[in-house]
């Protein structure tokens, strides 16, 4: 049975965030989006308009993709400088039940939505699933299941995202993340799972700033561990939230072995998120000159390293970032 609570909803022009409750009474967020297709002729007006029916006609189908995160802790373990989850304090791992309650009360939310080709669900919305990994993992196994048993035609696309802490809370390390989620990867999604690695900067003093003193793998441990390791499919994901003299190195990263059979990079920019503004982050590169971030990342392709890159919309940029609903409620 859901012991989950239904306590509010917030609409952005793509999809919903939910705020839902614990039986101890914390509040977490889960949401169920639809893609922004920008690609087309009309790109440019699709970022930069602040109308929402300039969004509503360029939404990807269910069909074809939906988007969904849940959360993994009650807060966070981590303070990182640019997240709004950091302001929460942790108040513990949610259960396995927990986690998949939130997948359950999103498909009955959204009843219209029978079948889709890709379902990526990321479980970081609220949380470092790395120090939840045992029941994230099962959760990720179980997607299946409770598709099936809510008679949905889903074709899932599980995305662990992490900062990989060196050790978790629970004495797992990450060297051992690495393995157990690469695992789940290859044997239960032959190799269709979205692992993606939080790691911002090349500079390894910048990263530990930014994640606040956490003690985490450095990017060159992290590159020659997976370089071992037999990737199916999907590879893995280094993610840089590109910010304003947050350096990142290409030269750097080629030096080190990163290369286009077991990685690729995805660039995004800084959320306006409370935290970043605190701390005087700024994004390299938005709606505003999306360029930029097209140019940097030409620079990665050049290297033969795939590169993924996407701007907020104007109209998306709501003040909804991760923790931030829970700040107004708790």
């Amino acid at each position: 049975m859901n012991t989950l609570k239904y306590k509010n909803a917030f609409y952005l022009p793509s999809g919903r965030i939910f705020l839902l409750e614990t039986k101890d009474g914390f509040k977490i967020e889960c949401t169920e989006m639809r893609d922004v297709a920008v690609d087309g002729k009309l790109h440019k007006n699709v970022r930069n308009s602040t109308d929402p029916h300039v969004i509503w006609n360029h939404l990807v189908d269910y069909k074809d993709k939906w988007l969904l995160t849940v959360s993994t802790q009650k807060g966070c373990t981590h303070k990182c400088h640019y997240c709004d989850v950091a302001d929460l304090g942790f108040h513990g791992n949610l259960s396995a039940d927990e986690i998949a309650g939130q997948i359950e009360f999103l498909l009955d939310a959204t009843p219209y939505m029978k079948e889709t080709q890709k379902a990526k669900i990321g479980f970081a919305r609220m949380g470092e699933p790395a120090h939840n990994l045992i029941n994230v993992l099962d959760v990720i196994r179980s997607l299946n299941y409770i598709s099936n048993e809510m008679d949905r035609k889903i074709n899932w696309l599980p995305c662990f995202n992490s900062i990989l802490p060196r050790k978790t809370s629970q004495g797992i390390s990450g060297f051992d993340v690495i393995d157990r989620v690469l695992e789940t990867k290859e044997k239960y999604y032959d190799g269709f799972l979205h692992f993606q690695i939080s790691v911002n900067s090349t500079d390894e003093q910048k990263r530990k700033e930014l994640f606040n003193g956490a003690d985490v793998l450095s990017i060159e441990e992290i590159v020659k561990y997976i370089n071992k390791q037999d990737i199916k499919n999907r590879t893995i994901t280094l993610n840089f939230i590109v910010m304003q003299d947050v350096p990142i190195d290409i030269d750097y990263l080629e030096n080190i072995g990163l290369n286009g059979d077991k990685f690729a990079v995805k660039l995004i920019p800084l959320n306006n998120t409370i935290n970043a503004q605190n701390n005087d982050l700024h994004t390299y590169a938005n709606y505003n000159n999306y360029e930029d971030l097209v140019s940097l990342s030409n620079k990665f392709k050049s290297k033969g390293i795939p590169v993924i890159y996407d701007a907020i919309a104007k109209c998306e940029e709501a003040g909804l970032c991760c923790g931030q609903l829970v700040q107004k409620f708790q």
